[in-house]
Formats: C-alpha cells, structure tokens, sequence
C-alpha cells in the first residue's frame, strides 16, 4: 500500500498541483524500493532462502543472485508472462542469457534432503517440492494430494501430477558458472 507518513506523502498532500497523486504514484514505483517491497511476496511464495534448511541446513553461497534477479524483474516492470517463462524455463530459452539461467532459481530453491538412505528418494522429494511449488505459485492451487490419488475436489488425477513433475526431471538444480560480466559482489 501507499506510505501513511513521510516526507513523499507530506510533500503529495501539501502539492497544490491536481496531479499530485499520480506524481506521488510514479515517484514510488520509479523508487528501488519498489522491487524489494513486491520481490519480498514473490520470494514468499518461491519458498526462497539462503540455505536448504530442511534436515540439514547447506548453504547455497550464490542463490542471492535469483533474489537480485527477481527485485530486478519488478523494478524493471517485466511482463508477467516473461517472468514465469524465465523462471520455469529458462534454461531452454535461446539465445543462451545469463538472466534466464538466475531465473530459474525458482526451481534450484527446491527443497533438498540429504539424510534420506535413499538417493532415488531424495531426488523424488526435491521433484515433489518443484512441482507443488510451481503448481500453488502459478496455478493457484495445491497438487499436493494428487501425489498419492486422484484430486479430491479439483480435475486433477494423480496421472496429471506426474506428467508435470516428468517436464522438470529433466533438469536438476546446481551451481552453474556465469560469464564474468554477470558475477559482481
């Protein structure tokens, strides 16, 4: 929402001028400040962190640049279509860009279990989490029962669950090295 007190909206309020709102309106989406406030919900819903922290918490040193990425993509405006794209395949788009690549951040902050016995097991739990994930980001719904049958109240069968979690089998997240124009700390 707008800011209920400050300097802009003291400043918008003592504007004479009929436009002042709009003014003001354009002031706080042209602020940087912007991106980081909506990127915040976004990373909310991406489940992100600086870490795996489930059983064992690993850091992931460079996932910062995906949080960078998506206060860029707000500050920046992106079409809303552009950023889902990005962040679910951004590893297939061509030409080959570092910005698609950090995209796909969505899909590596996937949850990641090492104290499973089973490796199978732990790579299926990652899969779950990608497509449980993906499915209450941008469908707007949980697919998490469809695991086990058949939806309970939604036309999702448990066939259709695992055709999306078959699109992301084949990718795995991990570290990738960007060109160096890309690596700045």
């Amino acid at each position: 929402g707008l800011p209920t007190n400050g300097p802009l909206l003291q400043e918008s309020v003592a504007d004479s001028n009929q436009h002042a709102y709009e003014d003001l309106l354009e002031r706080l989406l042209a602020s940087p400040h912007y991106g980081e406030r909506w990127a915040r919900h976004w990373l909310d819903v991406a489940r992100f962190a600086e870490s795996s922290g489930f059983v064992e918490n690993h850091n992931w040193p460079h996932i910062w640049r995906y949080r960078d990425w998506v206060i860029d993509s707000f500050n920046a405006d992106k079409p809303f279509d552009v950023f889902v794209t990005q962040q679910l395949a951004g590893d297939e788009l061509e030409p080959y860009q570092d910005e698609n690549m950090i995209a796909t951040g969505f899909l590596a902050t996937a949850r990641l279990s090492s104290e499973e016995l089973s490796c199978v097991r732990q790579e299926n739990d990652m899969y779950v989490d990608i497509v449980n994930a993906t499915a209450s980001a941008f469908l707007g719904l949980t697919m998490a029962c469809s695991q086990c049958h058949d939806h309970k109240f939604d036309p999702i069968t448990q066939r259709d669950y695992y055709r999306l979690q078959a699109f992301f089998v084949k990718g795995y997240p991990g570290n990738l090295v960007l060109k160096q124009s890309q690596l700045s700390d």
